[in-house]
């Protein structure tokens, strides 16, 4: 699982992936367990998703080439003209569990659980919203199987 070991460098691990998916998971006590190890089977088979992987990928070599200044616009900034962060969230989220995902995705972009509201935090504009659509996705997932 090479992109796992790609996202460690940021910070990311299985573990914030599943904390942040279950921080906003609404639930009885009893189905948390199960639901949390089905959530890290999930994440961990879609990290082997080569259209996720890639969409994460790319979301990484943005944020590199906007710490570079060599994005068509201010990155540091982070502008509100900008939305191409929450396409890549969205499509990754679509790509793992179609257009529910993509409403799930709103609602972990906008809450910014565990990890998500870290890497916001951090300034990173793309990488945020790839593992909100990530998170979304396979929380999704873990509700329609």
């Amino acid at each position: 699982m090479e992109i796992l070991k790609i996202l460690e460098n940021f910070g990311i691990t299985l573990e914030d992936l599943v904390g942040s998916g279950m921080e906003l998971c609404i639930c009885r006590d009893d189905e948390k367990e199960t639901i949390k190890k089905k959530l890290k089977e999930i994440i961990t088979k879609e990290l082997n998703n080569p259209n996720v992987s890639t969409l994460l990928i790319a979301a990484i070599k943005l944020e590199e080439e906007g710490k570079k200044g060599n994005l068509p616009f201010n990155y540091d900034e982070d502008p509100n003209y900008i939305y191409v962060d929450e396409v890549i969230g969205m499509a990754i989220a679509n790509e793992i569990a179609g257009t529910r995902a993509i409403f799930n995705f709103r609602w972990y972009d906008a809450k910014k659980p565990g990890i998500v509201g870290i890497l916001d935090e951090k300034g990173y504009i793309f990488l945020d919203d790839a593992i909100a659509g990530l998170i979304a996705g396979c929380m999704s997932k873990v509700f329609s199987e």
